[in-house]
């Protein structure tokens, strides 16, 4: 094998990414948040970048191999942003990829003899280009999430030590710096307003609802989805403001929308156990309201995770608390075992009001505040002109991130456009 060709290489950042059918085994909910992520850094068509060449020129030199690249991955794809021979792809498939394997642990991935390995040694890139050995460094950007890696490759075995780890990390460290340079932040919140759910209106029920962040970001995250017999509904808090804290929360969405029409148990135990894996690398956790109704009776099963911010509104006057008994997610310890659904009944004309904690900023910040909030929703001549009120209350009043959603039943005033 003649090593630097890139007809016998697979072409460039490929060498990465030509390795064969790995299994993909990324969770579908960080994969979508990492894609919102890549798409933000706004890199992966501009032209190549003297910064990423330069790192992974000092890499070349440094560890003596002929190859390296520094790659991000969005929800399909390997990007490539370096090239190490003229005319090399610069995207493929992630289930092509090493970076599959680099991207699923936050320490390197070294591969000293790629035969002897059994994640790689049935790789076509290893029987068919000659590749045998491959170290990898995760990049991981604000908020816990690793959107690709910078690699080295080479066409012969070799050792590497905690000392070249080092090195390799420090590195990628490097990386990191420069991609983050790269946020346009802009694009971030066009990728943000692409997430959240635009107003529904099904047989009888109506969901709408907004979201004011204290900075340009917000921790904030609500959702809903609708079939033939049902409407889920999700809103989380995660602690923290701004970029990180927006991150986490786009990845919980993502993951709870992959079980959309479980029953809120079974979808929370689902998706729990991967994101608390994300949260506790980000020393983060998050409250969580999750909940489906069905529309024939208005019976709404539900998981409150610490939330305890949600009024049942009731036509016939009054309303009640939604208090939470149970630990938010990331806070919960794995043995506890199943979390413990509860229900409540939307009546004709009945409302669910959903809040995050900085709602309480807009009255005495008590509980209380939910039971004003529910009297402004019932003076309101309709839900848009009670959401514009709390808009305005949350930019004069506000010093965290507001959420408030609205899920209401037909035949009654609350519900009319």
């Amino acid at each position: 094998m003649v090593a630097g060709s890139a007809d016998v290489m697979g072409g460039g950042g490929m060498i990465d990414g030509e390795l064969g059918q790995g299994a993909w085994m990324d969770f579908d909910g960080a994969r979508a948040a990492r894609a919102a992520l890549v798409a933000a850094l706004d890199v992966v068509v501009a032209a190549p970048s003297e910064r990423f060449q330069r790192i992974v020129r000092i890499a070349r030199e440094l560890f003596n191999v002929p190859f390296s690249y520094v790659n991000v991955l969005d929800d399909t794809l390997l990007h490539t942003l370096t090239q190490n021979v003229p005319n090399e792809p610069t995207s493929g498939p992630i289930e092509w990829s090493f970076c599959q394997l680099t991207i699923e642990q936050a320490e390197p991935t070294i591969v000293p003899d790629t035969l002897l390995d059994p994640r790689t040694a049935e790789l076509p890139g290893v029987s068919h280009r000659g590749i045998r050995f491959y170290a990898g460094v995760p990049l991981t950007m604000p908020g816990g999430i690793r959107i690709g890696s910078l690699c080295l490759i080479d066409t012969e075995p070799r050792e590497f030590t905690l000392q070249d780890e080092a090195a390799l990390m420090d590195l990628g460290r490097w990386a990191e710096v420069v991609l983050a340079h790269g946020l346009q932040q802009d694009r971030l919140l066009e990728v943000v307003a692409a997430l959240t759910p635009q107003p529904l209106d099904a047989a009888g029920y109506r969901i709408t609802g907004l979201s004011v962040p204290y900075g340009d970001l917000s921790g904030d995250v609500y959702d809903w989805t609708a079939d033939e017999t049902g409407i889920t509904v999700s809103l989380a808090d995660i602690m923290g403001k701004e970029q990180p804290a927006a991150l986490l929360a786009a990845g919980l969405r993502a993951a709870l929308r992959q079980h959309d029409r479980l029953e809120p148990v079974d979808a929370v135990a689902a998706m729990e156990p991967r994101i608390c894996e994300d949260l506790l690398r980000a020393s983060a956790f998050g409250t969580l309201f999750h909940g489906r109704l069905d529309r024939a009776n208005g019976r709404v099963e539900y998981v409150d995770a610490g939330h305890g911010l949600v009024l049942h509104l009731r036509a016939s006057g009054g309303g009640g608390v939604l208090r939470s008994h149970d630990l938010p997610i990331g806070l919960r310890p794995p043995e506890s075992g199943p979390r413990r659904g509860s229900s409540v009944v939307l009546e004709p004309g009945d409302a669910l009001i959903l809040t995050s904690d900085g709602a309480l900023d807009l009255g005495d910040g008590t509980i209380d505040t939910l039971a004003d909030l529910g009297e402004t929703l019932r003076r309101a001549s309709s839900i848009e002109a009670f959401l514009e009120t709390v808009r305005l209350r949350a930019a004069e009043r506000a010093e965290d991130d507001v959420t408030v959603v609205v899920l209401a039943r037909a035949d009654s005033p609350m519900n009319s456009a």
